[in-house]
Protein backbone atom coordinates (compact mmCIF):
# COMPACT_ATOMS: atom_id res chain seq x y z
CA UNK A 1 0.00 0.00 0.00
CA UNK A 2 1.38 3.56 -0.71
CA UNK A 3 1.62 6.86 1.15
CA UNK A 4 -1.56 8.53 -0.44
CA UNK A 5 -0.76 11.91 0.86
CA UNK A 6 -1.07 14.10 -1.42
CA UNK A 7 1.25 17.11 -2.52
CA UNK A 8 -0.97 20.48 -2.18
CA UNK A 9 1.08 22.90 -0.84
CA UNK A 10 -1.24 25.80 -0.66
CA UNK A 11 -3.22 26.92 2.24
CA UNK A 12 -7.09 26.61 1.16
CA UNK A 13 -10.26 28.29 2.24
CA UNK A 14 -14.06 26.63 2.15
CA UNK A 15 -16.29 28.75 0.58
CA UNK A 16 -19.08 27.69 2.64
CA UNK A 17 -19.44 30.13 5.04
CA UNK A 18 -22.11 31.96 7.09
CA UNK A 19 -24.56 29.38 6.84
CA UNK A 20 -26.52 29.67 10.31
CA UNK A 21 -27.77 26.20 12.02
CA UNK A 22 -29.84 26.77 14.42
CA UNK A 23 -29.42 25.27 18.03
CA UNK A 24 -25.81 23.84 17.18
CA UNK A 25 -24.29 21.52 19.97
CA UNK A 26 -20.94 22.69 20.30
CA UNK A 27 -18.19 23.75 18.41
CA UNK A 28 -17.47 20.59 15.75
CA UNK A 29 -21.12 20.35 14.96
CA UNK A 30 -23.55 22.55 13.88
CA UNK A 31 -26.98 19.92 13.24
CA UNK A 32 -30.49 21.22 14.44
CA UNK A 33 -30.75 20.06 18.11
CA UNK A 34 -32.88 17.46 18.30
CA UNK A 35 -32.20 16.37 15.04
CA UNK A 36 -30.98 12.88 15.35
CA UNK A 37 -33.38 12.11 18.58
CA UNK A 38 -34.23 9.56 17.05
CA UNK A 39 -31.62 7.47 16.31
CA UNK A 40 -31.22 7.82 20.59
CA UNK A 41 -31.21 4.03 22.61
CA UNK A 42 -30.19 2.09 19.37
CA UNK A 43 -27.59 0.05 17.45
CA UNK A 44 -27.23 -2.54 15.19
CA UNK A 45 -29.91 -3.34 12.73
CA UNK A 46 -32.29 -1.37 14.38
CA UNK A 47 -30.38 1.92 13.72
CA UNK A 48 -29.62 1.53 10.31
CA UNK A 49 -33.69 1.53 10.19
CA UNK A 50 -33.76 4.37 11.95
CA UNK A 51 -30.80 6.45 9.84
CA UNK A 52 -32.69 5.21 6.51
CA UNK A 53 -35.62 6.81 8.30
CA UNK A 54 -33.83 10.05 8.97
CA UNK A 55 -32.46 10.55 5.54
CA UNK A 56 -36.07 9.59 3.95
CA UNK A 57 -38.03 12.90 1.97
CA UNK A 58 -35.22 14.88 1.70
CA UNK A 59 -35.30 17.50 -1.29
CA UNK A 60 -34.14 16.28 -4.13
CA UNK A 61 -32.13 18.38 -6.28
CA UNK A 62 -32.63 17.32 -10.23
CA UNK A 63 -29.50 15.93 -11.50
CA UNK A 64 -27.38 18.19 -13.69
CA UNK A 65 -27.28 21.63 -13.73
CA UNK A 66 -29.38 22.10 -10.46
CA UNK A 67 -26.47 20.03 -8.81
CA UNK A 68 -23.74 22.43 -10.30
CA UNK A 69 -25.77 25.16 -8.50
CA UNK A 70 -26.27 22.87 -5.44
CA UNK A 71 -22.36 22.65 -5.31
CA UNK A 72 -21.56 26.31 -5.51
CA UNK A 73 -22.86 25.28 -1.19
CA UNK A 74 -21.10 22.41 -0.74
CA UNK A 75 -17.72 21.76 -3.32
CA UNK A 76 -15.96 25.35 -3.64
CA UNK A 77 -12.50 25.87 -2.67
CA UNK A 78 -11.14 29.22 -1.87
CA UNK A 79 -7.20 29.91 -3.45
CA UNK A 80 -5.42 33.31 -3.02
CA UNK A 81 -8.90 34.52 -3.22
CA UNK A 82 -9.93 32.87 -6.11
CA UNK A 83 -12.88 30.19 -5.81
CA UNK A 84 -12.39 26.34 -7.63
CA UNK A 85 -14.60 23.81 -7.57
CA UNK A 86 -13.26 21.26 -5.10
CA UNK A 87 -12.37 18.18 -6.83
CA UNK A 88 -11.12 15.25 -4.69
CA UNK A 89 -10.31 12.74 -7.52
CA UNK A 90 -7.31 15.19 -8.79
CA UNK A 91 -5.14 18.01 -8.03
CA UNK A 92 -6.70 20.09 -11.18
CA UNK A 93 -7.80 23.57 -10.50
CA UNK A 94 -11.10 24.76 -11.91
CA UNK A 95 -12.39 28.15 -11.76
CA UNK A 96 -16.17 28.44 -10.72
CA UNK A 97 -16.13 31.63 -12.48
CA UNK A 98 -15.82 29.69 -15.86
CA UNK A 99 -18.00 26.93 -15.84
CA UNK A 100 -17.19 23.56 -15.03
CA UNK A 101 -15.35 22.16 -18.44
CA UNK A 102 -13.40 19.22 -17.96
CA UNK A 103 -15.18 18.28 -14.65
CA UNK A 104 -17.78 15.20 -14.62
CA UNK A 105 -20.58 15.00 -11.53
CA UNK A 106 -18.98 11.96 -9.83
CA UNK A 107 -20.93 9.14 -7.92
CA UNK A 108 -18.53 7.89 -5.36
CA UNK A 109 -21.10 5.30 -4.74
CA UNK A 110 -21.06 4.00 -8.55
CA UNK A 111 -24.90 4.12 -9.77
CA UNK A 112 -24.20 0.50 -11.57
CA UNK A 113 -24.75 -0.73 -8.33
CA UNK A 114 -27.83 0.09 -8.59
CA UNK A 115 -28.22 -1.20 -12.12
CA UNK A 116 -28.20 2.87 -12.95
CA UNK A 117 -31.57 3.63 -11.98
CA UNK A 118 -32.13 7.81 -11.33
CA UNK A 119 -33.72 7.55 -8.54
CA UNK A 120 -33.05 9.57 -5.73
CA UNK A 121 -29.91 7.55 -4.67
CA UNK A 122 -29.05 9.04 -8.29
CA UNK A 123 -29.71 12.72 -7.52
CA UNK A 124 -28.07 12.83 -3.72
CA UNK A 125 -25.21 15.65 -3.18
CA UNK A 126 -24.39 13.21 -0.34
CA UNK A 127 -22.07 11.32 -2.96
CA UNK A 128 -21.62 13.37 -5.22
CA UNK A 129 -18.70 15.40 -6.32
CA UNK A 130 -16.89 17.56 -8.69
CA UNK A 131 -14.52 15.42 -10.91
CA UNK A 132 -11.89 15.21 -13.34
CA UNK A 133 -13.20 13.77 -16.16
CA UNK A 134 -10.04 11.96 -16.68
CA UNK A 135 -9.69 10.31 -13.03
CA UNK A 136 -13.86 9.71 -13.09
CA UNK A 137 -13.21 7.44 -16.02
CA UNK A 138 -10.21 5.98 -14.62
CA UNK A 139 -12.25 5.11 -11.30
CA UNK A 140 -14.78 3.73 -13.19
CA UNK A 141 -17.63 1.81 -10.91
CA UNK A 142 -14.71 -0.03 -8.53
CA UNK A 143 -14.84 -0.70 -5.13
CA UNK A 144 -13.19 1.34 -2.44
CA UNK A 145 -9.40 -0.36 -1.50
CA UNK A 146 -5.95 0.00 -0.87
CA UNK A 147 -4.16 -0.87 -3.95
CA UNK A 148 -1.70 -3.23 -3.96
CA UNK A 149 -0.18 -3.09 -7.80
CA UNK A 150 -0.32 0.27 -9.52
CA UNK A 151 -2.46 0.45 -12.46
CA UNK A 152 -2.93 4.60 -12.65
CA UNK A 153 -2.63 7.21 -10.44
CA UNK A 154 -2.60 11.07 -10.54
CA UNK A 155 -1.38 11.72 -7.43
CA UNK A 156 -5.24 12.34 -5.72
CA UNK A 157 -6.80 9.24 -7.22
CA UNK A 158 -5.07 6.09 -7.05
CA UNK A 159 -6.22 2.65 -9.08
CA UNK A 160 -4.78 -0.58 -9.06
CA UNK A 161 -5.08 -4.79 -8.41
CA UNK A 162 -6.18 -4.61 -4.07
CA UNK A 163 -4.41 -5.92 -1.17
CA UNK A 164 -4.70 -9.43 0.17
CA UNK A 165 -8.14 -9.88 1.61
CA UNK A 166 -9.66 -6.62 0.20
CA UNK A 167 -11.90 -5.82 -3.24
CA UNK A 168 -14.85 -8.67 -2.47
CA UNK A 169 -13.50 -10.01 -6.27
CA UNK A 170 -13.17 -7.25 -8.14
CA UNK A 171 -10.24 -6.96 -10.27
CA UNK A 172 -9.43 -3.10 -9.48
CA UNK A 173 -10.07 -1.24 -6.46
CA UNK A 174 -9.77 2.58 -6.27
CA UNK A 175 -8.27 4.30 -3.17
CA UNK A 176 -8.17 8.20 -2.46
CA UNK A 177 -5.69 10.18 -1.04
CA UNK A 178 -5.24 9.57 2.91
CA UNK A 179 -7.12 13.21 3.54
CA UNK A 180 -9.70 12.09 1.45
CA UNK A 181 -9.97 8.56 3.34
CA UNK A 182 -12.46 9.27 5.96
CA UNK A 183 -14.44 11.23 3.46
CA UNK A 184 -15.15 8.63 1.36
CA UNK A 185 -15.63 6.35 4.38
CA UNK A 186 -18.18 8.13 5.78
CA UNK A 187 -20.41 8.81 2.81
CA UNK A 188 -20.17 4.78 1.22
CA UNK A 189 -21.79 4.37 5.62
CA UNK A 190 -24.32 6.98 4.87
CA UNK A 191 -25.51 5.93 1.23
CA UNK A 192 -25.33 1.83 2.74
CA UNK A 193 -27.85 2.83 5.60
CA UNK A 194 -30.06 6.17 3.89
CA UNK A 195 -30.65 3.42 0.55
CA UNK A 196 -30.68 0.01 3.01
CA UNK A 197 -34.09 -0.76 1.35
CA UNK A 198 -33.64 0.26 -2.17
CA UNK A 199 -32.84 -2.30 -4.99
CA UNK A 200 -29.44 -2.77 -5.18
CA UNK A 201 -28.44 -4.82 -8.42
CA UNK A 202 -27.09 -8.12 -8.45
CA UNK A 203 -23.79 -7.92 -10.36
CA UNK A 204 -21.19 -5.50 -8.40
CA UNK A 205 -21.34 -6.92 -5.38
CA UNK A 206 -18.54 -6.29 -3.95
CA UNK A 207 -18.60 -4.29 -0.47
CA UNK A 208 -22.06 -5.27 -0.05
CA UNK A 209 -24.90 -7.97 0.46
CA UNK A 210 -28.32 -7.36 0.91
CA UNK A 211 -29.41 -10.09 2.52
CA UNK A 212 -27.37 -8.97 5.47
CA UNK A 213 -29.43 -6.08 7.82
CA UNK A 214 -25.96 -3.93 8.20
CA UNK A 215 -25.29 -4.39 4.55
CA UNK A 216 -21.93 -3.80 4.48
CA UNK A 217 -19.53 -7.30 3.94
CA UNK A 218 -17.00 -8.02 6.73
CA UNK A 219 -13.65 -6.48 4.36
CA UNK A 220 -15.61 -3.17 3.50
CA UNK A 221 -16.84 -2.58 7.01
CA UNK A 222 -13.39 -3.12 8.51
CA UNK A 223 -11.95 -0.68 5.82
CA UNK A 224 -14.51 2.22 6.11
CA UNK A 225 -14.05 2.15 9.54
CA UNK A 226 -10.47 1.86 9.38
CA UNK A 227 -10.25 4.97 7.10
CA UNK A 228 -13.30 7.07 9.53
CA UNK A 229 -10.81 6.54 12.10
CA UNK A 230 -7.81 7.10 11.37
CA UNK A 231 -8.69 10.28 8.80
CA UNK A 232 -10.49 12.79 11.40
CA UNK A 233 -14.13 14.60 10.31
CA UNK A 234 -12.54 17.72 8.84
CA UNK A 235 -13.49 21.42 8.91
CA UNK A 236 -14.17 21.13 4.96
CA UNK A 237 -16.43 17.91 5.68
CA UNK A 238 -18.41 20.16 8.10
CA UNK A 239 -18.72 22.51 6.08
CA UNK A 240 -20.03 20.56 3.24
CA UNK A 241 -22.34 19.02 5.49
CA UNK A 242 -23.93 22.42 6.25
CA UNK A 243 -24.35 23.10 2.62
CA UNK A 244 -25.75 19.72 2.09
CA UNK A 245 -28.31 20.74 4.97
CA UNK A 246 -28.86 24.02 3.10
CA UNK A 247 -29.49 22.47 -0.37
CA UNK A 248 -31.00 18.93 0.46
CA UNK A 249 -32.43 19.67 4.13
CA UNK A 250 -30.89 16.41 5.38
CA UNK A 251 -27.10 15.50 6.74
CA UNK A 252 -24.60 12.86 6.66
CA UNK A 253 -24.69 11.89 10.41
CA UNK A 254 -21.73 9.97 10.38
CA UNK A 255 -20.07 13.56 10.18
CA UNK A 256 -21.74 14.99 13.11
CA UNK A 257 -21.82 11.99 14.87
CA UNK A 258 -18.66 10.33 13.83
CA UNK A 259 -18.44 7.64 16.43
CA UNK A 260 -21.99 6.36 15.37
CA UNK A 261 -20.52 3.91 12.60
CA UNK A 262 -18.98 1.55 15.88
CA UNK A 263 -22.47 1.01 17.01
CA UNK A 264 -23.70 -0.49 13.51
CA UNK A 265 -20.40 -2.03 12.30
CA UNK A 266 -18.04 -2.08 14.87
CA UNK A 267 -17.49 -3.20 18.38
CA UNK A 268 -20.42 -1.63 20.00
CA UNK A 269 -22.75 -2.69 17.60
CA UNK A 270 -25.01 -4.25 20.48
CA UNK A 271 -24.82 -1.11 22.71
CA UNK A 272 -27.30 1.73 22.52
CA UNK A 273 -25.94 4.71 20.96
CA UNK A 274 -26.91 7.88 23.26
CA UNK A 275 -27.49 11.31 21.82
CA UNK A 276 -26.09 14.23 23.86
CA UNK A 277 -29.17 16.35 24.87
CA UNK A 278 -31.89 13.69 23.98
CA UNK A 279 -33.93 12.59 26.84
CA UNK A 280 -32.79 10.05 28.74
CA UNK A 281 -33.62 5.95 28.03
CA UNK A 282 -35.67 4.81 31.26
CA UNK A 283 -33.05 2.47 32.41
CA UNK A 284 -35.84 -0.50 33.92
CA UNK A 285 -39.12 0.21 32.07
CA UNK A 286 -41.05 -1.92 34.20
CA UNK A 287 -44.14 -1.73 32.09
CA UNK A 288 -42.43 -2.99 28.34
CA UNK A 289 -43.86 -0.77 25.75
CA UNK A 290 -47.63 -1.84 25.16
CA UNK A 291 -47.41 -0.90 20.98
CA UNK A 292 -47.70 -2.99 17.64
CA UNK A 293 -47.17 -0.72 14.63
CA UNK A 294 -47.39 -2.42 11.23
CA UNK A 295 -45.61 -0.67 8.36
CA UNK A 296 -47.12 -1.03 4.97
CA UNK A 297 -46.53 0.21 0.70
CA UNK A 298 -43.01 1.50 1.60
CA UNK A 299 -42.08 3.93 -1.07
CA UNK A 300 -38.86 2.30 -1.99
CA UNK A 301 -40.19 -0.89 -2.07
CA UNK A 302 -40.50 -2.34 -6.01
CA UNK A 303 -43.37 -4.88 -4.67
CA UNK A 304 -46.19 -4.75 -2.21
CA UNK A 305 -46.10 -6.09 0.54
CA UNK A 306 -47.64 -9.55 1.21
CA UNK A 307 -50.95 -10.02 2.11
CA UNK A 308 -52.97 -7.02 0.81
CA UNK A 309 -55.64 -7.78 -1.84
CA UNK A 310 -57.59 -6.42 -3.92
CA UNK A 311 -61.34 -6.79 -3.98
CA UNK A 312 -63.14 -5.27 -7.76
CA UNK A 313 -66.75 -4.98 -6.48
CA UNK A 314 -67.79 -2.75 -9.36
CA UNK A 315 -65.41 -3.21 -12.20
CA UNK A 316 -66.87 -1.82 -15.91
CA UNK A 317 -65.58 -4.20 -18.99
CA UNK A 318 -63.65 -1.80 -19.94
CA UNK A 319 -61.23 -1.93 -17.25
CA UNK A 320 -58.87 -4.91 -16.47
CA UNK A 321 -58.20 -3.41 -13.08
CA UNK A 322 -58.48 -0.52 -10.36
CA UNK A 323 -55.73 -1.17 -7.98
CA UNK A 324 -52.26 -1.71 -8.82
CA UNK A 325 -48.73 -1.00 -7.18
CA UNK A 326 -47.20 1.35 -9.89
CA UNK A 327 -43.88 3.46 -9.53
CA UNK A 328 -42.83 7.14 -10.49
CA UNK A 329 -39.87 6.12 -13.08
CA UNK A 330 -38.86 3.42 -10.93
CA UNK A 331 -37.86 5.35 -7.62
CA UNK A 332 -41.36 6.42 -5.62
CA UNK A 333 -43.62 3.34 -5.38
CA UNK A 334 -47.31 3.47 -4.38
CA UNK A 335 -50.81 1.93 -4.54
CA UNK A 336 -52.57 3.57 -7.28
CA UNK A 337 -56.43 3.69 -7.75
CA UNK A 338 -57.64 4.98 -10.85
CA UNK A 339 -60.79 4.06 -13.14
CA UNK A 340 -59.76 6.60 -16.29
CA UNK A 341 -58.39 4.84 -19.20
CA UNK A 342 -58.02 6.29 -23.01
CA UNK A 343 -59.68 9.94 -21.97
CA UNK A 344 -62.72 8.30 -20.04
CA UNK A 345 -63.66 8.10 -16.46
CA UNK A 346 -65.85 4.68 -15.48
CA UNK A 347 -68.00 4.33 -12.93
CA UNK A 348 -66.27 1.93 -10.81
CA UNK A 349 -65.37 0.72 -7.07
CA UNK A 350 -62.99 -1.29 -5.29
CA UNK A 351 -61.47 -1.97 -2.06
CA UNK A 352 -57.21 -2.46 -1.13
CA UNK A 353 -57.25 -4.83 1.88
CA UNK A 354 -54.58 -4.58 4.38
CA UNK A 355 -53.42 -8.12 5.44
CA UNK A 356 -55.72 -9.39 8.16
CA UNK A 357 -54.77 -7.85 12.04
CA UNK A 358 -55.22 -9.94 14.96
CA UNK A 359 -56.90 -7.32 17.52
CA UNK A 360 -56.70 -9.34 20.80
CA UNK A 361 -55.82 -7.51 24.07
CA UNK A 362 -55.93 -3.75 21.58
CA UNK A 363 -57.30 -1.04 23.57
CA UNK A 364 -56.73 1.74 20.83
CA UNK A 365 -55.86 0.96 16.74
CA UNK A 366 -54.55 4.31 14.76
CA UNK A 367 -53.71 4.56 10.74
CA UNK A 368 -51.70 6.90 8.89
CA UNK A 369 -50.67 7.46 5.16
CA UNK A 370 -49.58 9.34 2.20
CA UNK A 371 -50.87 10.22 -0.54
CA UNK A 372 -51.49 12.16 -3.77
CA UNK A 373 -53.91 13.03 -6.33
CA UNK A 374 -53.73 15.81 -8.77
CA UNK A 375 -57.47 15.89 -9.81
CA UNK A 376 -59.94 15.98 -7.51
CA UNK A 377 -63.35 16.05 -9.29
CA UNK A 378 -65.41 12.85 -6.81
CA UNK A 379 -62.13 12.31 -4.83
CA UNK A 380 -62.92 13.61 -1.57
CA UNK A 381 -66.73 12.57 -1.79
CA UNK A 382 -65.89 9.12 -2.88
CA UNK A 383 -62.86 7.53 -1.58
CA UNK A 384 -62.49 6.72 2.19
CA UNK A 385 -60.46 4.28 4.41
CA UNK A 386 -62.72 1.42 5.09
CA UNK A 387 -62.13 -1.28 7.88
CA UNK A 388 -63.51 -5.24 7.61
CA UNK A 389 -64.75 -6.00 11.08
CA UNK A 390 -64.52 -9.35 10.83
CA UNK A 391 -65.38 -10.85 14.34
CA UNK A 392 -65.01 -15.26 14.30
CA UNK A 393 -68.57 -15.00 16.49
CA UNK A 394 -70.73 -13.71 14.25
CA UNK A 395 -69.69 -15.92 11.55
CA UNK A 396 -69.73 -14.91 7.70
CA UNK A 397 -67.47 -12.39 6.51
CA UNK A 398 -68.01 -9.53 8.84
CA UNK A 399 -69.20 -6.18 8.12
CA UNK A 400 -67.32 -2.62 6.72
CA UNK A 401 -67.06 0.25 8.66
CA UNK A 402 -65.85 3.78 7.16
CA UNK A 403 -63.92 6.15 8.80
CA UNK A 404 -63.06 10.10 7.16
CA UNK A 405 -59.79 10.64 5.98
CA UNK A 406 -58.58 14.31 8.58
CA UNK A 407 -56.55 15.55 5.76
CA UNK A 408 -56.34 15.64 2.19
CA UNK A 409 -53.28 15.86 -0.34
CA UNK A 410 -53.29 19.46 -2.58
CA UNK A 411 -54.95 19.76 -5.88
CA UNK A 412 -52.87 20.05 -9.35
CA UNK A 413 -49.72 18.57 -8.33
CA UNK A 414 -48.75 14.68 -7.42
CA UNK A 415 -46.78 15.95 -4.30
CA UNK A 416 -47.57 13.33 -1.77
CA UNK A 417 -49.02 14.43 1.91
CA UNK A 418 -49.81 12.72 5.27
CA UNK A 419 -53.19 11.96 5.98
CA UNK A 420 -53.52 12.91 9.37
CA UNK A 421 -54.20 10.37 11.92
CA UNK A 422 -57.54 8.56 11.40
CA UNK A 423 -58.61 6.58 15.04
CA UNK A 424 -60.18 3.09 14.23
CA UNK A 425 -63.62 2.98 15.66
CA UNK A 426 -64.27 1.38 18.62
CA UNK A 427 -66.67 -1.30 17.63
CA UNK A 428 -63.65 -2.50 15.13
CA UNK A 429 -61.41 -2.70 17.91
CA UNK A 430 -63.65 -5.15 20.24
CA UNK A 431 -63.79 -7.24 16.73
CA UNK A 432 -61.16 -10.66 17.36
CA UNK A 433 -59.99 -9.49 13.43
CA UNK A 434 -59.60 -6.69 11.29
CA UNK A 435 -58.74 -5.60 7.59
CA UNK A 436 -57.67 -1.79 6.68
CA UNK A 437 -58.46 -0.79 3.23
CA UNK A 438 -58.62 2.00 1.05
CA UNK A 439 -61.81 2.45 -1.18
CA UNK A 440 -62.09 3.33 -4.88
CA UNK A 441 -65.50 4.78 -5.86
CA UNK A 442 -65.80 6.89 -9.41
CA UNK A 443 -68.31 7.88 -11.74
CA UNK A 444 -68.86 9.08 -15.41
CA UNK A 445 -68.59 12.67 -14.15
CA UNK A 446 -65.33 11.90 -12.49
CA UNK A 447 -62.44 9.12 -11.86
CA UNK A 448 -59.53 10.56 -10.02
CA UNK A 449 -56.29 8.99 -9.61
CA UNK A 450 -55.51 8.28 -5.95
CA UNK A 451 -51.59 7.39 -4.97
CA UNK A 452 -51.25 6.20 -1.51
CA UNK A 453 -47.87 4.89 0.07
CA UNK A 454 -46.39 4.66 3.88
CA UNK A 455 -48.87 3.39 5.56
CA UNK A 456 -48.68 2.75 9.18
CA UNK A 457 -51.24 1.09 11.30
CA UNK A 458 -50.66 1.65 15.48
CA UNK A 459 -51.90 -0.62 18.10
CA UNK A 460 -51.84 0.24 21.90
CA UNK A 461 -51.90 -2.82 23.71
CA UNK A 462 -53.41 -3.19 27.11
CA UNK A 463 -50.73 -3.49 29.64
CA UNK A 464 -49.44 -6.96 30.03
CA UNK A 465 -48.91 -6.88 34.10
CA UNK A 466 -45.69 -6.58 34.33
CA UNK A 467 -44.53 -4.43 37.28
CA UNK A 468 -42.14 -3.42 39.92
CA UNK A 469 -42.75 -6.32 42.81
CA UNK A 470 -41.18 -5.34 46.28
CA UNK A 471 -41.97 -6.12 49.52
CA UNK A 472 -39.22 -4.50 51.63
CA UNK A 473 -38.22 -8.70 52.79
CA UNK A 474 -35.01 -9.94 52.97
CA UNK A 475 -35.73 -12.51 50.08
CA UNK A 476 -35.14 -10.82 47.17
CA UNK A 477 -33.48 -13.29 44.59
CA UNK A 478 -33.30 -11.36 41.48
CA UNK A 479 -29.12 -11.64 41.67
CA UNK A 480 -29.56 -15.18 40.15
CA UNK A 481 -30.77 -13.86 37.11
CA UNK A 482 -28.04 -14.73 34.94
CA UNK A 483 -27.31 -14.97 31.00
CA UNK A 484 -26.10 -17.67 29.17
CA UNK A 485 -25.79 -17.77 25.55
CA UNK A 486 -29.24 -16.82 24.20
CA UNK A 487 -30.70 -18.43 27.31
CA UNK A 488 -32.08 -16.27 30.54
CA UNK A 489 -31.30 -18.60 33.37
CA UNK A 490 -33.87 -17.22 36.35
CA UNK A 491 -34.65 -18.63 40.22
CA UNK A 492 -37.65 -20.52 40.41
CA UNK A 493 -41.36 -18.99 40.15
CA UNK A 494 -39.81 -15.80 37.84
CA UNK A 495 -41.69 -15.04 34.77
CA UNK A 496 -39.96 -13.68 31.66
CA UNK A 497 -41.11 -11.10 29.31
CA UNK A 498 -40.02 -9.74 25.89
CA UNK A 499 -40.47 -6.05 25.79
CA UNK A 500 -43.96 -6.51 23.64
CA UNK A 501 -45.31 -7.65 26.94
CA UNK A 502 -45.28 -11.48 25.55
CA UNK A 503 -44.43 -14.14 28.18
CA UNK A 504 -41.51 -16.28 27.06
CA UNK A 505 -40.42 -19.64 28.09
CA UNK A 506 -35.82 -17.99 28.54
CA UNK A 507 -35.06 -20.34 25.83
CA UNK A 508 -33.33 -19.55 22.82
CA UNK A 509 -33.88 -16.51 22.47
CA UNK A 510 -33.41 -14.11 19.61
CA UNK A 511 -31.13 -10.48 20.41
CA UNK A 512 -32.61 -8.05 22.60
CA UNK A 513 -34.01 -7.10 25.79
CA UNK A 514 -35.82 -9.45 28.19
CA UNK A 515 -37.74 -8.62 31.39
CA UNK A 516 -37.99 -10.56 34.55
CA UNK A 517 -39.93 -10.33 37.32
CA UNK A 518 -41.03 -12.75 40.90
CA UNK A 519 -42.90 -11.41 44.09
CA UNK A 520 -39.59 -11.42 45.66
CA UNK A 521 -38.08 -9.35 43.54
CA UNK A 522 -38.04 -5.65 44.95
CA UNK A 523 -37.85 -4.65 41.01
CA UNK A 524 -37.97 -6.26 37.91
CA UNK A 525 -34.63 -6.93 36.77
CA UNK A 526 -33.75 -5.86 32.34
CA UNK A 527 -30.91 -8.08 30.84
CA UNK A 528 -30.00 -8.07 27.30
CA UNK A 529 -29.41 -11.42 25.17
CA UNK A 530 -26.80 -10.83 22.66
Amino acid sequence: MYNRTKGILYIIGCAVTGILMAGSVDALASYPKGYYNSLNGKCGAELVTALKNLAKGHKVISYGDATWRAFKSTDVKTVNGIEYWWDMYSNNLVKVSSGHGGLNIEHSVANSWWEGVHNDAYKDIVHLNPSDATANNRKSNYPLGEVATMKWENGVTFVGSPVSGQGGGSDYVYEPADEYKGDFARVFMYMFTAYRDMAWGTRFTWMYDTSDPLMLKPWARDLVLRWSASDAVSQKERDRNDGIYKEQNNRNPFIDLPDLADHIWGSKNTVPYKIEGAPDIPEDPGNPENEKVYSWLNSTSSSIDSGWEFENTDLPEALSYVWQWKSHNNKNYYLCGSAYKDDTPYAAEAIAWSPVIDMENVEKATFTFDHAARFQKTLRDLCKVVVLNMDVNAGADGYISTCEIPSWPQADTWTFSNSGTIEIPAASIANSHIRVGFLYKSGVAGADTWEINNAKLVLKTRPSGIKEIGDGSDTDDSCLVEVWGNNIIAPEGAVIFDLNGRRVNGENLGRGVYIVTKPTFRKAVKVMVK
